[in-house]
């Protein structure tokens, strides 16, 4: 009896293990989902800098996303379903943000670089006659 108990405990505890999430038919690979994800970002940071009023910021960010899916050619739907798995699978979410943070660094470095030039250019003393 005890066996038997033990038995159907040990499988009952195997039942209710975590099952892992699957992918979706239309899944967006890492690659293309950083770079959407990191011009998202930016897009967003660029809305909150611009704009005070929250219905007018929302209407500028979605038509900036819809931009952003247009151009690398993903549908609103798979982008909802690529976002929904990584929201269920939080140590690839994990590993996805850390290669977005690193890709939102280099772009800001380059950024800084290109405006650091501008100004040296805009400041440059002129030489004397």
């Amino acid at each position: 009896m005890k066996r038997l108990f033990y038995l159907l405990f040990c499988i009952s505890l195997i039942g209710c293990g975590e099952k892992k999430p699957q992918k979706p038919a239309n899944f967006i690979p890492d690659e293309k989902m950083v770079r959407i994800l990191a011009d998202v970002h930016t897009a967003e940071a660029r809305v909150e800098r611009s704009l005070a009023y929250p219905d007018t910021a929302l209407m500028t960010f979605n038509h900036y996303q819809n931009e952003i899916l247009d151009k690398h050619e993903v549908t609103e739907e798979q982008f909802r379903a690529t976002y929904r798995y990584y929201l269920e699978n939080i140590p690839e979410m994990d590993r996805l943000y850390e290669v977005i943070i690193d890709t939102l660094s280099v772009r800001e470095s380059l950024a800084q670089a290109r405006a650091d030039s501008a100004a040296k250019q805009v400041v440059a003393p002129t030489e004397a006659p």
